[in-house]
């Protein structure tokens, strides 16, 4: 299980490592504009990603002991209309911060990162989610997309985190 750690950093790193080799920037108004543009998918792939783990931590486990992998198959908050919220927002996270950088070759690696990171959730832990929560989760996979970016669901993740007690 720890290689499921390790990806991240993989990913994260091939993403900017072109950015710290070849120096070439945005400049003026575009990095400005990248720039806001950079702010706006961060703050919303830090939201998807806290109000993913935060729902997954207080509705995803039996029990009282609370286990690091989730053990109850949930569909409340963001997962009803989102079956990956946390990795959206960790998919976005590498869009974001190379836009706000401006490094032009980091920006367009980041299309590697998004790939494999959609690839990651949808071949690894999709299957896993499979074998573990079996014909549920398979009814669940053909009412509700993987990732979506709508405002609606971010909303609903909002409203029901948030009206829950800690």
């Amino acid at each position: 299980m720890i290689w499921k750690f390790l990806f991240w950093p993989a990913v994260w790193i091939t993403t900017f490592l072109p950015g710290w080799i070849w120096p070439l920037y945005l400049d003026g108004f575009v990095h400005s504009a990248a720039f806001f543009l950079g702010l706006i998918l961060f703050a919303n792939a830090i939201a998807l990603t806290a109000i993913g783990g935060r729902t997954l931590r207080h509705f995803a486990h039996k029990g009282n002991r609370k286990t690091f992998w989730p053990n109850k198959f949930i569909t409340v908050g963001i997962y009803g209309c989102m079956r990956h919220p946390m990795h959206l927002g960790l998919a976005l996270l590498p869009i974001a911060i190379t836009l706000m950088w401006g490094s032009i070759p980091a920006i367009l690696a980041t299309g590697w990162s998004v790939a494999a990171t959609f690839w990651f959730v949808l071949t690894i832990e999709e299957k896993e989610a499979l074998q573990y929560f079996g014909n549920e989760y398979s009814r669940y996979m053909q009412n509700t997309p993987a990732f979506t970016l709508s405002p609606k669901c971010l909303i609903k993740g909002y409203i029901h985190i948030y009206s829950t007690p800690n």
